[in-house]
């Protein structure tokens, strides 16, 4: 009896270690491509919302920069890009949080202070409505705008350069990616010396 129960508890061990000793190896041999993987994903989102800027250098004291400016903690990278070794502009990650969870924006600005691209990077807003503050039209009512005031969401058509019409049944979402690209304004403000943030 005890030697029916003795094999197959064996073989199940044996399996188990085996199948985890793959995985170890896996996760060991993949790890730098892995890695190197999400570098790169990074470096071509910074350039496709800063395309004039052919580098990027990472701000590394950015909490300390920001220390005044507790609302803006939700700006969690910043990097200079450069072309000619000339600042043109500065890419933000921002992370606020939206209707099914944390939105991860990207935002370009120029050093003229206009949003040249805004890049939603990983969202878990609901599919076929939230989703849709990645797609055009929304997205790109940001583009090539100088916010003077502060941006704003709306539901109707909007009027002025500052007002944001919200994607339909996804206000949440709306306001959450308009106050990531807010706050990426006020902290190219604040950072570049340029003005306060709002």
């Amino acid at each position: 009896m005890q030697r029916e129960i003795f094999k197959p508890t064996i073989s199940l061990f044996l399996i188990c270690f085996i199948v985890s000793l793959c995985l170890a190896v896996t996760n060991y041999v993949t790890a730098d491509v892995i890695e190197e993987r999400g570098r790169i994903d990074a470096e071509n989102a910074k350039k496709e919302v800063l395309s004039e800027a052919d580098s990027f250098f990472a701000i590394e004291n950015l909490e300390e920069l920001l220390a005044e400016h507790s609302e803006l903690g939700i700006v969690t990278e910043a990097s200079e890009g450069k072309k000619d070794n000339s600042i043109v502009g500065y890419v933000f990650t921002v992370i606020a949080k939206g209707y099914g969870g944390n939105i991860k924006t990207i935002v370009g600005i120029n050093n003229d202070g206009e949003i040249k691209g805004v890049k939603i990077s990983e969202s878990q807003e609901t599919p076929g409505l939230g989703l849709k503050a990645s797609d055009e039209p929304f997205i790109t009512q940001f583009f090539n705008i100088s916010p003077q005031s502060l941006l704003k969401v709306v539901k109707s058509n909007k009027l002025k350069q500052e007002e944001i019409q919200a994607v339909s049944g996804a206000t949440v979402t709306s306001s959450a990616v308009t106050e990531a690209v807010q706050k990426a304004v006020d902290a190219m403000a604040v950072i570049s010396g340029k003005g306060e943030a709002k």
